[in-house]
């Protein structure tokens, strides 16, 4: 046998048994959000897939680091609503609107301190308290939602608060599939 066949084959025979002897430490993108849009009607594959892959080290994570990147995105995500709630607080003279903004400003604080605990948590492995900020993130932005439909008035976060409820319930879900 030539060398080169050898080499080959002893790549292949390295990487079928990392396969068997250490099952679920890699985990693709697309397998974790398949997995979780499964068990969840909630999640969509399609977003999932959209905001992991683009994440540095994403495509050689396994299933712990794939729940810090996503709870680490809402964080991410949550940090940008905050950011325009405060430039939209400036610049709004209608005080139901500005009521609203200031609810959503405070929910956000306390989301991004939740998000904090839950990624430390995570890398921690203390997935118990993950699981609680991770809930408590997912809905957060309903909350903040909710306050412009009491007061009937539009809410400029739409966007946002369904991004940020979706990537946080993926986080959950892949918190919730480590045990």
């Amino acid at each position: 046998m030539r060398p080169s066949s050898i080499f080959i084959l002893l790549a292949v025979a390295v990487l079928l048994l990392h396969h068997h002897l250490l099952p679920g430490v890699e985990a693709s993108v697309e397998k974790a959000c398949r997995d979780a849009a499964n068990r969840s009607r909630k999640i969509n594959y399609d977003f999932c897939v959209a905001e992991l892959r683009p994440y540095p080290g994403s495509q050689v994570a396994d299933q712990k680091w794939l729940a810090v990147i996503a709870a680490s995105l809402t964080k991410d995500k949550a940090t940008s609503a905050s950011d325009k709630v405060k430039g939209l607080l400036a610049n709004t003279s209608d005080t139901k609107t500005k009521k609203c903004l200031e609810s959503c400003e405070s929910i956000y604080e306390d989301l991004l301190s939740d998000l904090k605990t839950s990624i430390l948590a995570i890398k921690e492995g203390r997935l118990g308290d993950a699981k609680t900020h991770l809930s408590a993130a997912v809905d957060a932005p309903s909350t903040c939602e909710q306050g412009f439909e009491e007061l009937k008035v539009p809410s400029p976060l739409n966007k946002e608060d369904s991004d940020l409820t979706q990537i946080s319930t993926i986080a959950l879900a892949f918190t919730n599939m480590l045990g």
